[in-house]
């Protein structure tokens, strides 16, 4: 993540930014901002990560959030009964960059094609669908940072959280 600096945290709102979004969730990556929920960084998954293997796990698709945010969560649970076909994982991370103190906390949701589905178009559109419509039944965004950084570190460590989010915050808005 942090040699992707430049491709990560772009305003989808100027045109340009908006084709470093994988086309398939470029809608999700879209509708989330526009519900406040800051991504960080996203890719459909469903490409196979070796060709030349015969049997290769599917590539897994995530969406990541920064400032960290409950969001991932909340899809988790949306999903997690409703699509079948995925594996799903939300997770909250802090990221040491390339062992060079670049520091980022994030929050993000997963998804992988069960390894015994083909890898068919139609179970990536199933998902995307459901992921738009939880996102629709979602509110706008109205938890700040603080709260969700307290929850993951505890009120003790909140100073330092504070201090890596606002870090990485100023990082990404050159």
């Amino acid at each position: 993540m942090g040699e992707l600096d430049a491709s990560n945290w772009k305003d989808l709102e100027t045109g340009r930014n908006t084709s470093r979004i994988d086309p398939a969730i470029r809608g999700i990556v879209s509708s989330l901002n526009r519900k406040g929920y800051r991504t960080f960084s996203s890719c459909s998954g469903g490409h196979w990560a070796n060709l030349r293997r015969r049997y290769d796990r599917h590539e897994s698709g995530y969406v990541a959030f920064s400032p960290p945010s409950r969001i991932p969560f909340v899809l988790y649970l949306a999903l997690r009964e409703e699509n079948q076909d995925f594996m799903f994982e939300a997770e909250a991370v802090i990221h040491d960059g390339n062992g060079d103190r670049r520091e980022t906390i994030y929050t993000q949701l997963d998804w992988q094609l069960l390894d015994q589905r083909k890898p068919k178009l139609r179970y990536y559109e199933n998902l995307f669908s459901e992921i738009r419509d939880a996102i629709d039944s979602l509110p706008r965004r109205q938890d700040g940072h603080k709260e969700v950084l307290t929850g993951l570190l505890g009120k003790p460590h909140l100073p330092l959280g504070s201090e890596i989010v606002s870090c990485q915050m100023k990082r990404f808005s050159r």
